[in-house]
Parts: structure tokens; sequence; C-alpha cells
């Protein structure tokens, strides 16, 4: 789960670590002098995106009046497709100096890597391959075995230890006690009195950790308008992503990665999906309600045209997932889409025997391809 910078350094600040002076506020909201900090600000478009910066999502301003033109100037655009959910108001900063420092777990090798570079605020990834450096080094996830690899990498950055020091400890204990995934400090400002102070957080946590983080969960149910997908799979166990409100193919669909590829399968034929899902058929239990969710949200798509279920069961009885698309699709208000399904796995020939038995109208496929031309054909006959 991907924070908001703003939530994020509101997190990491209570561990210690320092951060600008700074207010969340939305278009609604109204400015209030006694809340502002000290100008002059940098206003900055709260999505959960990289690249605001060269998206015009940052902005620096010193007029007071024109606070409330910028906010409403940024929280009315999408950066790379993400909604802005608010913008942070912030101090302006003059920094001696800026860094690159981030923490992040290895997911094949279950260490931390740590990676440090003296050029901060830049995309690290181009600027190293523009020569810049950048200074790794590993780790346990464990605070004596982190700060001792990370302290390897100050004398690299040419900083005074003490002051770097003492800030890694905090960011340690942040990223073990938040059970992050992922913290990256870009820029760490280092100011004239060698402080150090967060310019930039962007932290990843882990969503499966919730239930043993009570105060993130709450965060979660508290912000769910903030954070709408991270909030419906805490809430009902699976995923689903609106990826193009107006795509007109709606998926309900397993597997992650098949997810993916079927939407990947139908932009290569000219067709929009409107939405990633991971229904994890598992948890259907004997149950029709997550399919009536998914197929109900679907529906909610002012664009969707149909609505094609991919089904590739490893150990997914399809017979007991036919019984429940048919008790699922008999509680949807009528009329409803188009519905297109291609089951493979066990029990697929019960399962479509079933669904053909049916009063529903479903055009039932073995391969892939004659369902995505018939997903085609589809479109096309319902567009004007």
């Amino acid at each position: 789960m991907l924070l908001l910078e703003h939530d994020a350094k509101t997190l990491l600040s209570q561990y210690g670590l320092a951060i600008p002076s700074g207010i969340w506020v939305k278009t609604e909201d109204e400015i209030i002098d006694n809340r502002l900090p000290d100008g002059p600000w940098i206003v900055k478009a709260q999505a959960a995106t990289g690249g605001r910066g060269k998206a015009g999502g940052i902005r620096p301003c010193e007029d007071r009046a024109q606070l409330e033109t910028i906010v409403q100037a940024l929280c009315s655009q999408l950066i790379n497709g993400m909604p802005v959910q608010g913008c942070r108001i912030e101090s302006k900063i003059d920094a001696a100096r800026e860094y690159y420092l981030s923490l992040s777990l290895n997911p094949v090798t279950g260490l931390v890597d740590i990676l440090a570079s003296p050029t901060g605020g830049t995309e690290i990834e181009s600027s190293v391959a523009k020569g810049k450096e950048l200074h790794r080094a590993f780790a346990r996830p464990a605070s004596t075995d982190m700060i001792t690899a990370g302290t390897s990498l100050f004398d690299a950055l040419n900083a005074e230890n003490r002051t770097l020091s003492t800030f890694f400890k905090y960011l340690t204990d942040a990223f073990l006690g938040l059970e992050a995934l992922l913290i990256e400090i870009n820029p760490l400002f280092i100011l004239p009195d060698q402080s150090c102070l967060l310019g930039d957080a962007k932290v990843v946590l882990d969503a499966n950790a919730f239930t043993r983080q009570p105060h993130l969960e709450q965060f979660l149910v508290d912000r769910a308008i903030d954070y709408p997908e991270a909030a419906l799979k805490h809430k009902h166990g699976f995923d689903f992503i609106v990826t193009d409100p107006q795509g007109t193919v709606g998926l309900l669909t397993t597997g992650a990665g098949l997810s993916m590829m079927l939407c990947d399968e139908l932009r290569n034929r000219g067709l929009s999906p409107y939405n990633f899902c991971d229904i994890r058929t598992g948890g259907l239990r004997d149950d029709p309600q997550r399919l009536i969710d998914v197929l109900t949200w679907i529906s909610e798509g002012s664009n969707a045209k149909v609505i094609l279920i991919n089904v590739f069961g490893g150990i997914t009885d399809l017979g007991v997932f036919a019984q429940l698309l048919i008790q699922a699709m008999d509680r949807l208000p009528q009329p409803h889409l188009p519905v297109i399904a291609r089951l493979i796995g066990p029990n697929q020939d019960e399962a479509r025997t079933l669904l053909q038995a049916s009063s529903l109208q479903i055009s039932l496929h073995r391969d892939l391809s004659p369902a995505l031309n018939a997903i085609r054909t589809w479109v096309g006959r319902s567009l004007p």
C-alpha cells in the first residue's frame, strides 16, 4: 500500500524523523492562516504515484493570495492517471545538501536493501545511468544489523556521521516498526546546522501486516476515501482496481499475473479493460456475495459494455463456481451487462452444463482467443 506523501511524513515523524512544517488541505477546505506554516511555500499534489514534479504537481508559492488557486488547480488534475486526493502545503526549505536514502525489503533474499547516494532530488535510476554514485548495503531485518550496514555507507556520502547515524537509527525504527516494504527519502535535506529533514518520503506498507498493526488498520478505515483500493481489499479480501474509468470491458478474473496478462491482451486488441481483478476463488466459501459485489461494481462503470469472466482454476471446483455464478447473476438487477466466460480447470464440463442449462445468457468459450474475439464483437456492436 503506497501512502500519500503527507501521510508518509506524518507517520515517520512519530519515530523522531524531522519533517518540514506543513498542512493537508482539499479544494473545499478553507486555508486558515493560524494553521499555515511560515512562507514561502511548496504546494504538493497528493496522489499515489511518482513523477509529480514532472507532471506539474509540485509548485512553489510566495503569495498567500495564490494558495487557494494553486490548491484548486492541482486537485482538479490527474497525475499519471491517478486522481489528486488533496495537497500538502509546507514551508520551502533551503538545504545545504540533498541526499538519497532508501530501505526496502528484498522479496527474494528476505534481506533489507539499503541504498544511499550523494545526489538527491532526482530520479535515482536516471542519475545512476548518468554515472552518479549509488552505494548499496544489505542486512537482516534487525535493528543492529541494519544500523551497522547503513553506517558503513555514510563515509561515501561525505556527510557528518553523527548526524546521519542518529537519523538512520530513527529510520530503521520506523521501517521495522511499521513493517514497511519500502521507505525512500528523496531528497533528504541536510540543513546548514547539519540537522536532517525529510524533503520527500515514499512509504509502501504491507497491508497483510495490518492485523498486527491496529493503528494502521484504523488509519485505513478512517481514510478509506483517500485509499479506496486498499480499503476495498482490506474489507472484502481481494483485489479490485478500476484501471480506466472509461473502460468498456469489465473483468471478473482470478490470479494476479493472469489478470494482468489479460489486461495486456485486451489492450493489444484495441480494447480497454475497466478494471483489474483477482477475485481469489478460494475465498468464495460457497457464498455468491463476492461475485455479486464484483459484478455490481463493474456495472457501475459508465462505459462498460460487456463482462469477461476468466477463471483458470488449479484447485477451484468450477462446478461449484458455476452454481455460485448463477446465484449471483440471478440477484443482479435486470437487465445486466452481457457476459462472456472462459472457465478452465477441475469439473469444467460440469460448469459448462450448468451454465448452459440456466436461464442466463452467457457466451462460453474453452480458449481465450475466441473469447476475446467475442468481446470485440460485443463492444463493436454496442458502440454508436
